[in-house]
């Protein structure tokens, strides 16, 4: 590492022990330093649903949001390939493109619509108060907590936290925590005149949860092609494993 460079190259004066600058800040052959962290960013995984970062740029009024998503990624791959090839930056936006879709199409999006369906029922209530139900802090902790570690563990290679502090403890509490107390105010509100509407909706969303592909693993009804190929990866992975 020179650090005797004031220009500080990644790839010509360094190409070990990269830290948040060397990604984020540092120069390239191509690029000068810069100190906005997030012009090098394709998505802002801080909300519920990822969104492109220049959008949320868009949406704070600032000057940044004119370099858009797409150029942001150039501009991080431009880093990348300065210590890595070209094929090993690809494979990783793929790898972490798929995860944010993963998290959005199972947990994000059939989680939101879930969740407000429930305060709906729960809001005919008088005694209602924003964020004083179990549901809200079930719900918060699933997207906020877990859902960001997924997202942030995949933007940084890290499969740890993507997987054991993220997807994991996501389905966790998704199918342990959440969908048991969506029930437990279905329960709750069946026969109050006055949610029957909410009730119906919110029981419907969850009936057309446990139908999508997505989901029809956690009560048995997978069609039976997917359970084989579910078998044979669990065989395999144990015989894997499992040699000496």
């Amino acid at each position: 590492m020179n650090l005797d460079s004031a220009k500080w190259v990644v790839g010509e004066d360094y190409n070990a022990a990269p830290t948040c600058a060397t990604c984020h800040m540092s120069a390239t052959k191509n690029q000068p330093l810069t100190h906005n962290v997030g012009l090098r960013l394709k998505w802002n995984n801080r909300p519920v649903h990822s969104v492109p970062a220049h959008k949320t740029d868009e949406k704070w009024g600032l000057a940044s949001a004119k370099v858009t998503s797409e150029e942001r990624q150039k501009n991080m791959s431009d880093v990348c390939t300065s210590c890595h090839q070209q094929n090993v930056v690809d494979n990783f936006y793929i790898q972490y493109e798929g995860l944010i879709q993963l998290y959005e199409e199972k947990f994000a999006i059939p989680g939101e619509n879930l969740y407000k369906l429930a305060t709906a029922v729960l809001m005919t209530n008088p005694d209602y108060a924003k964020f004083a139900q179990m549901i809200d802090f079930t719900w918060f902790e699933i997207w906020h907590h877990e859902g960001r570690r997924a997202r942030h563990g995949a933007s940084m290679m890290a499969p740890d936290y993507t997987h054991w502090h993220g997807t994991y403890e996501i389905a966790k509490h998704f199918y342990g925590k959440f969908i048991p107390e969506l029930r437990e105010i279905i329960e709750e509100y069946k026969h109050e005149p006055k949610a029957k509407e909410q009730v119906e909706a919110l029981k419907k969303a969850l009936d057309d949860l446990y139908k999508s592909p997505n989901h029809q693993w956690a009560v048995g009804k997978e069609d039976m092609e997917t359970q084989k190929r579910r078998a044979g990866a669990a065989k395999a992975f144990k015989e894997r494993y499992n040699q000496k």
